[in-house]
């Protein structure tokens, strides 16, 4: 009897692309942005999303209307450094008092702690501030919340992997990769080919997926494709 083996190479784009009108127009080639703290590696069947400068961002803050303490929380100029995220960051009282004996946990938008802000004391870490006590002592429990919102500059023409939960443009589908391609920390690589337009027809089984990607985030990017006029099948 005849020995039969399983052929477990590398994937080919045959296998991704079932269906492409014309290459001419289909495909564009790519720069992939250099990599932050380590290398960026992309794969064939990788979905791709264009990166954007930053236009402007606006930061507005807010006191809880329960709150005990009447002290205020000024924003500084500009109210935000380069690590700043869009969304809200929560500014909740853990020590109760007056100026220098006050502390206050600050959070960004996605829950994390940044870090512990002192009543009479500018806080500089995402979000720039200074909160001032009041007639009335602040207490645990009290909060600010300061709002965070960025508006997406120009296109940079460089190109990374797509993250359906990010909020700076990665969260729109750019194109779909034909091509393996690593870029090491902070070096851009050029050289990169993508499918960015139909009519093309693709292998739903041959793209891969981001990992914890939900069913509901994936059936959004199959109908983003779609309006892009490439179908999965």
């Amino acid at each position: 009897m005849l020995a039969s083996y399983k052929y477990t190479g590398k994937k080919r784009r045959s296998q991704l692309v079932k269906f492409e009108s014309n290459p001419e127009f289909t495909r564009e080639t790519f720069t992939l942005l250099g990599g932050a703290g380590g290398v960026r590696a992309i794969g064939l069947g990788m979905l791709l999303a264009m990166t954007f400068g930053v236009g402007a961002v606006n930061v507005a803050q807010a006191a809880d209307a329960g709150n005990t303490g009447n002290g205020v929380l000024t924003l500084a100029d500009p109210a935000y450094t380069n690590a700043v995220l869009p969304g809200d960051y929560t500014v909740v009282c853990t020590t109760g008092g007056a100026d220098a004996v006050s502390k206050f946990r600050v959070e960004d938008p996605e829950g994390n702690h940044v870090g512990t802000a002192t009543g009479g004391t500018a806080f500089a870490k995402h979000i720039k501030f200074t909160i001032a006590g009041g007639g009335t002592d602040f207490v645990e429990g009290d909060r600010f919340v300061v709002s965070v919102a960025v508006e997406l500059g120009a296109a940079t023409n460089k190109v990374v992997e797509w993250d359906p939960d990010a909020v700076d443009g990665t969260e729109r589908i750019w194109g779909v990769s034909l091509v393996d391609l690593e870029a090491p920390d902070g070096e851009d690589v050029s050289g990169g080919l993508a499918l960015r337009r139909g009519d093309v027809i693709l292998a739903g089984q041959e793209i891969a997926w981001p990992d914890g990607i939900t069913d509901d985030q994936k059936a959004a990017a199959v109908v983003e494709l779609e309006q892009m006029r490439m179908i999965v099948r």
